[in-house]
């Protein structure tokens, strides 16, 4: 399958840091060759901007860079330019971006059902309940994308997927109890998975390492390569720092000993399966 150019964005990104930093060429040089602000360097190597041919030759000239490499990542950046399918924030593409490459992702939530995991009726409840006026075709892309952004899950080479997971996201009815019900039965599912590790963080184990906050870690296919992934309603941020990345991972190290294991989790999540069909408009499904 065709990368899209989100993720082209990305790896044009980090193959261009790589040259810079091989040939040992500060970024405040590389914004003089393509007279710019540095900003725009940090932006082009995070994959959040894109490039003309002419600004990569630029570049890669002032990297020492030649020959086949030289096409290769030229055959990239164009790849980078072409329109994306979707209407997406920039930082929501990003993320996907970054999510279709990684080899190994840790995400830790407190009030909804990971991306990952969601069903198709989730999704729809979480869009319309986030703003209720949003265009039903709109609705239907970001559905679209998120389909293909599982998809991942059952392809070759999938990422080493580990989730923990507050006992409310399990708790609160979204879209009524037999959209719950079923969302619930594929996080059972997705959880058989070899490639998928899912916890619950039980309300009895009172205050934890991560209170207030929700945060994703994702691995690159590079060595030591990590991004943690922080979001809000309306934006992103990206840190990369190598202190601050080692400090979520331990965090999330924290949070995986607090919560339940593999076989709590999973009676945990049956339990809250049968509650869900006691509510008021709740049926039992077959």
């Amino acid at each position: 399958m065709a990368q899209s150019p989100t993720v082209r964005r990305l790896q044009l990104g980090r193959e261009l840091r790589r040259f810079r930093e091989a040939a040992g060429v500060a970024r405040e040089a590389a914004a003089e060759e393509l007279e710019c602000d540095v900003s725009k360097i940090s932006k082009i190597e995070t994959g959040k901007q894109t490039l003309q041919a002419a600004e990569v030759r630029a570049l890669l000239r002032l990297y020492g860079v030649d020959g086949e490499e030289s096409e290769q990542v030229l055959a990239i950046a164009r790849e980078a330019r072409k329109r994306e399918s979707h209407r997406v924030p920039e930082w929501v593409r990003a993320y996907v971006g970054l999510e279709a490459e990684a080899v190994e992702i840790k995400t830790f939530n407190i009030e909804l059902v990971p991306g990952l995991f969601q069903t198709e009726p989730y999704i729809r409840a979480v869009t319309r309940a986030a703003d209720p006026t949003r265009d039903p075709a709109e609705v239907d892309r970001l559905v679209a994308i998120r389909q293909e952004r599982q998809a991942r899950l059952f392809g070759d080479g999938p990422p080493q997927l580990w989730a923990v997971i507050n006992e409310a996201v399990i708790r609160r009815v979204v879209g009524g109890p037999a959209v719950m019900r079923e969302q619930l039965a594929r996080l059972r599912e997705l959880a058989d998975l070899p490639t998928v590790s899912l916890q619950v963080l039980p309300f009895s184990a009172g205050a934890h390492a991560a209170m207030g906050s929700m945060f994703t870690i994702i691995r690159l296919p590079e060595p030591g390569a990590q991004v943690v992934y922080l979001e809000d309603l309306w934006s992103a941020e990206y840190v990369d720092r190598e202190p601050q990345v080692a400090a979520y991972n331990q965090v999330f190290d924290r949070l995986c000993t607090t919560a339940l294991d593999a076989e709590e989790t999973m009676s945990l999540i049956e339990r809250a399966m049968g509650e869900s069909d006691d509510r008021p408009g709740g049926r039992r499904l077959a």
